[in-house]
């Protein structure tokens, strides 16, 4: 018996998705922000589940960018480590895949 050559292909946009909704879950954090594009916010917004959130796969693992808007008089740098902590986790478990970096990048304070 022979196995058939198979695969399984994960959307940019699934990607996006669980790591917005990871970020999103983070204490401390209101909001994703609109990611920066060429200097310039986007003139066509994201979808809700992938807002603030740009992904790449490459060099065998994923890499992300993650735009945030946070509470008023928490400490940023706790809360951005806890993003990258989580995100990383949360990549890694769902879909099995190395996270080489989680950019974060706070757009503004509520």
């Amino acid at each position: 018996m022979t196995e058939a050559a198979s695969s399984i292909r994960i959307a940019p946009e699934v990607l996006a998705t669980i790591v917005n909704l990871t970020t999103m879950s983070v204490p401390g954090i209101v909001a994703m922000a609109d990611v920066p594009r060429g200097g310039l916010l986007s003139r066509r917004p994201q979808p809700d589940a992938t807002r603030g959130v740009q992904v790449a796969v490459r060099d065998m693992g994923v890499h992300a960018d993650v735009y945030v808007v946070v509470a008023q008089g928490v400490n940023m740098v706790t809360v951005g480590n806890e993003v990258q902590r989580r995100v990383t986790q949360a990549v890694h478990e769902m879909l099995g895949m190395v996270v080489r970096t989680v950019n974060v990048y706070i757009q503004g304070v509520e």
